[in-house]
């Protein structure tokens, strides 16, 4: 160890310094110095701030990444909502737990409040987001993002004097990192139907389903190609009950889906191929399946059961075995509470963040029992949050 410190130049430690800066402050020392505006945006740099940051996450506080919504009287009309994107760094020391709010006002495709953002998948700093009919990548610590272009696939509605079209509908929507052809990649699915309208164009005489289409963008192409897919399930997307956004882990993207049963649906962006994985059997009545989120680098799966005025949760954890055959581990039971309606994530082994019936969100500590209500704006979004890594990557 004392050979390589003695082998060390000043420029050596110089970028340890400034890999472990936040990107905040990385952003305005490009204007310092070219040769760091060089060094920031080169790809071992890239990749050494974000793995300081992931190091970094790992042994002290947890980053979480929310929609919210805030209430403002305009003299116009007596409210109206603003999306806003928030930060919330998490800790615990000791018995205490701690918590900063660092609101994020730098993304300007966020400024206009009639637009709704939802976020559809998350990757190494990077967020796979919709704002109307509109798709965006977007790294929130930079503020940069970019609109991906038009699908081919994707078709708007026939027209009203139109008899006869295709209807087609977004059902899957994930993003995520290829880590054979080390790039991103953003995987659209999608519903297809042939319609024939009744003469005022109003209501289906047909409604026939036909196979899925799918398509595969990459950021280093700027484009879009489809690609061959095999579903005959339903994914279960924003677009459906229940809400079930994608989830990406070492190189697959994730859906809750179903068919007769509910399974989660994989798709493998490097070989770009499909997949189904069996959901934990419950042999009880009453348990509902809700919902999968990331917890500890695994992927996390949870079920509800609502007796009157109660709710239980059950959280599992799936045992990793290359993105296909797995098996599960019940991780813990939550509740029974009242006023609690699902959790939003589980940030530490002990603590599973929660939202309220009201809107509210708490962090729950599943070994004493206790709630701790944070203070922050209401959840629009409240079926998305990401367990976030600050980063540098660049999306233009």
């Amino acid at each position: 160890m004392s050979q390589v410190r003695k082998c060390e130049t000043p420029e050596d430690r110089m970028v340890e310094i400034l890999s472990r800066l936040p990107p905040k402050s990385l952003m305005r020392f490009k204007c310092i110095r070219k040769s760091w505006c060089t060094l920031f945006n080169s790809p071992c740099f890239v990749a050494k701030h974000l793995s300081d940051s992931v190091d970094n996450k790992l042994s002290s506080s947890t980053c979480i990444l929310l929609n919210c919504s805030q209430a403002h009287v305009c003299s116009e009309e007596s409210w109206k909502q603003e999306v806003l994107w928030s930060v919330i760094n998490l800790s615990i020391d000791g018995d205490e737990l701690h918590y900063d709010i660092e609101g994020l006002t730098n993304v300007p495709f966020l400024k206009d409040d009639h637009h709704e953002v939802e976020i559809h998948g998350y990757c190494d700093g990077i967020v796979c987001v919709t704002v109307d009919e509109n798709f965006f990548l977007c790294n929130p610590a930079t503020g940069e993002f970019r609109q991906l272009p038009d699908s081919c696939l994707l078709l708007p509605l026939p027209g009203v004097k139109e008899k006869f079209g295709l209807e087609t509908t977004l059902k899957g929507l994930g993003f995520g990192y290829d880590c054979k052809a080390k790039e991103y990649k953003v995987v659209r699915i999608i519903d297809n139907y042939d319609c024939e309208y009744s003469d005022d164009g109003e209501t289906y005489i047909e409604h026939i389903a036909l196979p899925h289409t799918a398509e595969v963008y990459t950021m280093a192409a700027n484009s879009w190609k489809e690609i061959t897919i095999d579903i005959l399930s339903k994914i279960l997307s924003s677009y459906s009950e229940p809400f079930s956004y994608s989830v990406y882990l070492k190189g697959f993207c994730y859906w809750l889906s179903c068919d007769v049963e509910e399974y989660i649906f994989s798709f493998d962006l490097a070989n770009e191929i499909s997949d189904m994985i069996d959901l934990p059997f419950r042999g009880e009545f009453g348990f509902k399946r809700d919902g999968i989120f990331l917890y500890n680098e695994s992927l996390t799966y949870y079920c509800s059961s609502y007796e009157e005025p109660f709710t239980l949760f059950e959280i599992w954890v799936m045992d990793y075995n290359d993105g296909f055959k797995s098996s599960w581990t019940k991780h813990l039971t939550a509740g029974p509470f009242k006023d609690m309606e699902f959790p939003l994530t589980h940030w530490k082994r002990d603590e599973l963040l929660m939202i309220t019936s009201d809107g509210r969100v708490a962090s729950y500590n599943s070994c004493s029992g206790n709630f701790k209500y944070l203070n922050i704006p209401v959840i629009i979004n409240e079926n998305r949050v990401v367990d976030y890594v600050k980063g540098i990557i660049l999306v233009n």
